[in-house]
């Protein structure tokens, strides 16, 4: 009895290094954009060059966990939650930030993404205004379309809720967000 247990659990074993393994193939390659930031500063709008590395995406419907995080220990929780995730980068102008957080979505014709640094773009090397500690996160929604050039906005600082269906939603600190125009796949 002893071996017919051991050779049922070398099946599943075996079993489950073949789904892992499929599900290791099918795992989406990183993803690049180009774009071009706008930001409204105290000197007036500057714009400047950003690249984003996307790794591992996650979906809506993967998100919602993360709401029993927010709703049990607010922001710093999501934050504490999140924090490591190793999703990509964000480089803004020489800035490299790394990405926490991914979330894709499909949408007519293409993807949306809202990807999530758990450390505040410094956009001047002075802010002008102290970060609050209810806003820790920086964010950029954007939509690439399957062909052609796409668009979005980038956030500073800002704090997140996940709704009933998984989708980021943000809430921006004071200052109005930056535009992201001609998102291109590299």
């Amino acid at each position: 009895m002893a071996l017919s247990f051991s050779a049922t659990l070398k099946a599943g074993l075996a079993g489950l290094l073949i789904l892992s393994a499929a599900g290791f193939a099918q795992e989406p390659v990183s993803k690049q954009f180009s774009a071009t930031a706008e930001m409204t500063t105290s000197q007036g709008t500057r714009s400047m060059p950003v690249t984003l590395i996307i790794a591992r995406p996650i979906s809506a419907e993967e998100a919602l966990p993360l709401r029993k995080a927010l709703e049990s220990g607010g922001q710093q929780a999501l934050l504490a939650a999140i924090q490591g995730g190793n999703r990509g980068r964000l480089s803004l102008g020489s800035l490299e930030y790394p990405l926490d957080l991914v979330v894709a979505e499909p949408i007519s014709g293409g993807l949306r993404y809202a990807v999530v640094t758990t450390r505040s773009l410094r956009v001047e090397e002075v802010n002008e205004s102290r970060p609050s500690l209810d806003y820790p996160f920086a964010v950029a929604v954007f939509e690439v379309p399957e062909f052609g050039s796409g668009k979005g906005e980038l956030y500073p600082r800002a704090a997140l809720s996940i709704d009933a269906d998984g989708r980021v939603r943000i809430e921006r600190y004071d200052e109005r967000p930056g535009l992201l125009k001609d998102i291109r796949r590299r």
